[in-house]
């Protein structure tokens, strides 16, 4: 049987019952709050749901609740409330649906209400009535495609992609513009970063294009305006002033050397190493400074930023202004650490780039001024925006060397026991011959230090050839001296001298060789020089060549000689026969190895000479005394053979005391002459007709010899060589102490 139906009330506010108040199928109601209350068989109290006329109305059931207060319904909870679901066809008809319905509907997969219009619209985005204009934002469930799509009449016109590109008529916005694609965008204004495309250039705001450069056409490309604009101003713009991109930079230190072998430079340029192959010659500076020589006229001299460099660090920069002109804001002239800008002025004024109009650019001269330089391969340039000068390089040179020296040994002279002599006169004189080779040894000190002076090796510069002897060697190099490499070493003969040996052989010449017998030696180095530097000996050198030139000097076996057919050194020396100015003559042949009579002048190097001297001493090689009994007069007689000469001249060079000139196989001479034993004197003059005479021996024409050198005509009177049975001509001269003759020659008149 049932149980008994019981109520139970409240009027205190929020209160309600708990488990224990309320058996199953009784009622409790708050009538303060207008709650009612039972047991549910599951447990618990909650709110029941068929009394409606009390406000509000709370029923709880588990994890939810609907809460009727007033007009308002509130359902609370945390999973979902469900709606009816159903297809196109199923939903309620226009007549019978009743605003405010909503459901889901499977055909168009969205969320629809009943409400505006009358009609079923999606309550999912943005989509008209009928449905066929909206924006989705996948293609379908669970797509992800990241892009909003906007479809009008039913079709695709506008895409935002998920890189942020927006396509209107086009379906793939981030490929290039579609030529084919014309959809129209009317705005206002559009700003963007990069436009692609064909923009038209439209009419313009007055209603036709006005006359000028060329003519516009209202559907013309804006791209091909700018274009023909940009190829009109080009005839217009001068070229623009040179830049410093390429230009060759120099320091005004401009002395070059080269880098030593057998050590690794010290590189802060970041480059390749230097060159240590004595292929290239760099810059040496010791200063720890810099300067550069002045790069000018260059441009642009209105903008971007100019710096300069040692190696990779910059040393100074600025950045360009306009100097001149409308947006003129100030000069950049001026020393920015050591980057030093001048002559900034307008291109018209340039020398480098002529004929640029005013104020379309400005020019500048740019240098370094004693940047720091590090020990070491350096290197030094400008930059310009993207323009980069050329590099200068240079050695800052940390050497401590000092200046060469060169020494000499004394001096081996050749052995008398191999020498190879000539006589002349009964003198000894040497040849040009290999045996008679003089050397020494040549010794250097400080030749290098971290650079050597020349990329050819050399170490020492033979000075001009002398008189007497060779040069054999034009320059010693490095390899010739006592552990000289090529290239050399550094720091090669410091602390220690290096050496090499020098010879010399006596020239091709006829002549005593007092002093400056051998050339001197030049040596440079990056560290100084020593010049002028000679081996010495003290004695007199005799040198008579095998083939030396008789033209200017005296040489007894060949004394120029061209009177008639006769050439060359065709008179030659005679024994004088006897002291005394007109002895009987003697023709005989004069032996030069042999000790000459003390009457006979000396020849002795090329020169004629009253000679009294010793030698046995202080000369080379070691010859005859003479400075024994021969104080007295001395003489130098020659002879020459010509026909139908019947006068000639007579040359001299240097001082004598007297001449004559006799004919020795003519007798109408001799017995003119027999007085003076056929000798007719030069020192006189001739007498003017006939022959000369005993009493009027003079034989001079045209003036008289002297003492004094000169040339002087002989004359024969009625008389010629032809009348001399052996065509001979002799010729006297008289020395006197101190006298000498340099040159003899005899020639027609």
């Amino acid at each position: 049987m049932a149980t008994p139906f019981r109520l139970k009330r409240s009027s205190v506010t929020g209160k309600r019952p708990v488990l224990a108040d309320l058996q199953k199928g009784e009622l409790a109601f708050n009538f303060y709050d207008g709650h009612l209350f039972a047991e549910r068989d599951t447990g618990g109290v909650g709110i029941a749901t068929t009394v409606t006329n009390l406000t509000p109305w709370i029923e709880g059931l588990g994890g939810g609740k609907v809460t009727y207060f007033g007009d308002r319904v509130i359902v609370d909870g945390t999973n979902s409330i469900q709606i009816p679901v159903g297809t196109s066809a199923q939903r309620d008809a226009v007549g019978t649906a009743v605003t405010g319905q909503i459901r889901y509907n499977k055909t168009t997969s969205s969320f629809e209400g009943f409400g505006t219009g009358n009609s079923w619209g999606s309550l999912g985005g943005i989509k008209d009535v009928d449905q066929d204009t909206y924006i989705t934002a996948e293609s379908s469930a669970g797509a992800d495609e990241d892009k909003l799509t906007f479809y009008t009449a039913g079709g695709e016109k506008f895409v935002i992609t998920a890189a942020g590109h927006v396509g209107i008529g086009t379906t793939t916005p981030a490929l290039d513009a579609d030529t084919n694609n014309t959809k129209i965008l009317n705005v206002g204004v559009v700003t963007a970063n990069t436009y692609h495309g064909d923009q038209i250039i439209g009419t313009p705001t007055g209603g036709s294009f006005r006359s000028g450069a060329y003519a516009p056409k209202v559907l013309d490309k804006t791209k091909d305006s700018i274009d023909e604009l940009n190829y009109i101003l080009g005839k217009l713009v001068p070229a623009a002033p040179d830049t410093i991109d390429g230009v060759a930079t120099d320091l005004t230190n401009d002395t070059q050397y080269y880098l030593c072998a057998g050590f690794t430079a010290t590189n802060n340029t970041g480059d390749a190493a230097p060159n240590q192959t004595g292929a290239t010659s760099y810059v040496r500076n010791t200063s720890s400074t810099v300067t550069t020589d002045w790069l000018t006229q260059y441009g642009p001299g209105d903008t971007g930023t100019v710096t300069g460099f040692v190696n990779a660090v910059g040393v100074g920069t600025t950045t360009m202004n306009v100097s001149f002109g409308l947006y003129a804001a100030g000069s950049n002239n001026g020393t920015y650490d050591k980057l030093v800008i001048a002559n900034n002025k307008d291109a018209t004024d340039s020398t480098r780039n002529t004929g640029i109009t005013s104020l379309f650019y400005e020019v500048y001269d740019v240098r370094l001024l004693n940047a720091v330089s590090p020990d070491g391969y350096n290197k030094a340039y400008f930059t310009h925006g993207a323009a980069t000068s050329g590099s200068t390089y240079w050695y800052e040179d940390p050497s401590t060397v000092g200046a060469p020296d060169v020494t000499y040994s004394s001096v081996t002279v050749p052995s008398s026991s191999s020498h190879n002599v000539a006589y002349s006169s009964g003198v000894p004189h040497y040849t040009n011959n290999a045996a008679n080779t003089f050397s020494y040894v040549i010794s250097v000190v400080n030749a290098t230090g971290d650079m050597y002076y020349s990329n050819h090796n050399r170490l020492l510069w033979a000075e001009g050839a002398t008189t007497g002897f060779t040069r054999p060697d034009t320059y010693k190099l490095f390899n010739e001296f006592t552990g000289g490499t090529h290239p050399p070493a550094r720091n090669y003969a410091v602390g220690s001298a290096v050496t090499c040996l020098a010879t010399h052989t006596p020239n091709n010449v006829h002549a005593t060789i007092t002093s400056g017998h051998f050339h001197g030696w030049d040596c440079y180095t990056p560290y100084g020089s020593d010049l002028n530097e000679e081996a010495t000996i003290s004695e007199a050198v005799n040198i008579m060549g095998t083939s030396a030139d008789y033209t200017n000097n005296v040489d007894e076996d060949a004394i120029e000689c061209t009177v008639g057919s006769l050439s060359g050194g065709s008179a030659t020396r005679v024994n004088a026969g006897a002291t005394g100015d007109t002895p009987a003559h003697d023709d005989s042949a004069f032996d030069a190895t042999a000790t000459p009579a003390v009457y006979e002048a000396i020849v002795r190097g090329g020169d004629l000479r009253h000679d009294v001297t010793n030698y046995s001493t202080g000369y080379l090689p070691v010859g005859p005394n003479f400075s024994s009994g021969r104080t007295g007069n001395q003489y130098f007689q020659c002879k020459f053979e010509a026909a139908s000469i019947s006068e000639f001249q007579i040359s001299y060079t240097g001082s004598c005391a007297g001449c004559w000139v006799q004919m020795p196989d003519n007798s109408a001479w001799q017995t003119s002459l027999s007085g003076k034993n056929g000798w007719a004197d030069m020192f006189q003059a001739y007498r003017g007709a006939g022959v000369p005479t005993t009493a009027e021996p003079g034989c001079s024409s045209g003036g008289l010899m002297d003492n004094n050198g000169g040339t002087t005509t002989c004359v024969f009177g009625t008389e010629s060589s032809s009348n001399d049975s052996n065509n001979r001509i002799l010729v006297r001269f008289k020395l006197t102490s101190g006298q000498s003759i340099s040159d003899i020659s005899f020639s027609d008149t």
